[in-house]
């Protein structure tokens, strides 16, 4: 085998009959996904595509998207995953900012919207690729634009929770180190089949396709998150390990009623937010395997991840970080973090998972990696075992008054009370503290009055962390992947009714 053969060259290499991908009812052998992404690539590179060149990918979950993957690997380029639900106009931005000289998209709906972007963009050259076939549609520009991506293997843009997505290079020494530090924290086989219903464009599913690679292990890919069908596809085909959200496990638990979790199951990664600790007893008295976890794009996905054999501490406890990963917590003194157990602070991270810096952006990039330290822009504590608490985003804290409100900890209650579906916390002006929190809620039948609910939320929260107003909403504000997206509540984007009433201010109250 040459040196600089791919991850994939080197599995079909050594396993050439083990499944590789399994989607549409069909599976893919490693030497069958080898053979079609050298072809892939040879084209790519008779179609223009060099060594370093930033290749964005707009494509749904599928084989294809595998099969591009490691074509564009092959080349040397680097991937550039776009959320396929954007519009024109952050498609557009987004292939400026990594400088984009390529795109590659399907012959389907997302053609048009491609084009689009390609020509408010400028110069970027469009690929087309229609089942076992790639043809240029528009070369764009003739040279590249000189920018340096390193070793990176893909540009994956943040989640835009604070409303700044930035393109943070992951290169191929982070997603391997990230492949090792997971399977040591919760094991890894060659039979492993994990489930991918997270978006292919999103790190937490970009990351099973490179995990399954160097592992030899098989993807099961869904086009996107259908309860139904991951419900199905639970039992039919095998699987042993699936990453979810905990809004996609309440609805997959909907629909599995009381049957137990299928035996093959040996672990569930749940991240993209904090899960109500009766959805984790649910689960976990249906024997599926839970395990929370904290994760970001800068980070190649998992941070910390709750030890699956932990059975002796409660379902909401600290998350213990990856071997070879250390978590600190910067309070005052950032210069020397980790304050005391339970002091809560920023989260930072440091280790061989840790993105380099964002495309083109040097700024954010010093400011985020400052110290050699990931800044995560997220607040939380260390308990004496050195075990992490995920409490909020910092640019999502209320100040009321003086006194800290995270709106996950309210969240958290609220959806403990038997007639919410899921709840979202953020501020409102107050002329006299400043800001207060105020909540917007999904309901079942019959809906609470927000009399109920402030009594609720009064048993379980100190009076200044009580919403001084509840909102009836039809379903709350989040990204593809699940991820709550405070900022845009309130902003008429979230399918709210109007206030359906207000509890009395109690700050500083017990």
């Amino acid at each position: 085998m040459k040196p600089s053969a791919s991850w994939l060259e080197r599995r079909a290499a050594h396993s050439p009959d083990r499944v590789a991908l399994v989607t549409e009812g069909r599976a893919i052998r490693y030497a069958e996904l080898d053979a079609r992404a050298a072809a892939l690539a040879s084209r790519m590179r008779a179609l223009g595509v060099r060594e370093g060149d930033a290749v964005a990918i707009l494509l749904r979950n599928s084989a294809a998207f595998a099969e591009l993957l490691h074509a564009v690997d092959r080349c040397r380029a680097v991937a550039v995953p776009l959320n396929v639900r954007l519009t024109v106009r952050d498609l557009a931005s987004r292939l400026r900012d990594c400088r984009a000289r390529h795109l590659v998209h399907g012959a389907d709906d997302l053609a048009k919207p491609a084009e689009a972007a390609c020509l408010e963009a400028r110069g970027v050259g469009r690929l087309v690729i229609a089942g076992a076939t790639l043809e240029c549609v528009d070369r764009g520009r003739d040279e590249p634009d000189g920018i340096d991506l390193g070793d990176a293997l893909a540009v994956l843009y943040t989640s835009g929770t604070t409303g700044d997505p930035k393109g943070a290079l992951l290169t191929r020494s982070n997603f391997s180190a990230s492949a090792s530090a997971s399977a040591l924290h919760q094991g890894a086989v060659p039979t492993d089949r994990w489930l991918v219903c997270m978006p292919l464009f999103h790190v937490g599913g970009l990351s099973i396709l490179t995990r399954s690679v160097l592992q030899g292990s098989a993807a099961v890919i869904h086009e996107r998150f259908d309860p139904e069908a991951v419900d199905a596809s639970l039992d039919a085909d095998a699987i042993t390990i699936a990453s979810l959200a905990p809004t996609m496990l309440d609805r997959l638990l909907a629909v599995r009623g009381d049957r137990p979790a299928p035996t093959t199951l040996r672990c569930v990664l749940l991240g993209g937010g904090p899960a109500p600790l009766t959805l984790l007893e649910r689960a976990r008295d249906l024997g599926f395997p839970i395990a929370p976890t904290y994760g970001l794009t800068e980070a190649t996905s998992q941070v910390a991840t709750r030890l699956l054999d932990d059975n002796h501490s409660p379902l909401d406890a600290g998350l213990a970080p990856l071997p070879g990963i250390d978590v600190r917590i910067a309070v005052a003194d950032e210069a020397q973090p980790g304050g005391a157990p339970g002091e809560a602070g920023e989260i930072l991270v440091r280790g061989p998972i840790v993105t380099p810096g964002y495309a083109n952006r040097d700024d954010a990039s010093e400011a985020a990696l400052r110290g050699g330290w990931l800044h995560t822009g997220d607040i939380g504590c260390l308990d004496a075992g050195g075990r992490l608490r995920v409490l909020d985003r910092r640019s999502d804290l209320i100040v009321s008054g003086g006194e800290n409100v995270y709106p996950a900890e309210i969240e958290t209650v609220l959806a403990e009370h038997p007639a919410v579906i899921e709840a979202a916390v953020a501020a409102v002006a107050d002329a006299e503290f400043g800001a207060r929190p105020a909540a917007w809620i999904v309901v079942r039948d019959p809906a609470p009055g927000a009399a109920e609910l402030e009594a609720f939320c009064r048993k379980h929260l100190a009076g200044y962390k009580i919403p001084v107003a509840f909102r009836c909403v039809e379903s709350l504000p989040r990204n593809a992947a699940g991820k709550l997206l405070r900022r845009r509540l309130g902003q008429g984007e979230d399918g709210s009714a109007s206030l359906e009433g207000a509890a009395e201010p109690q700050p500083g109250s017990a």
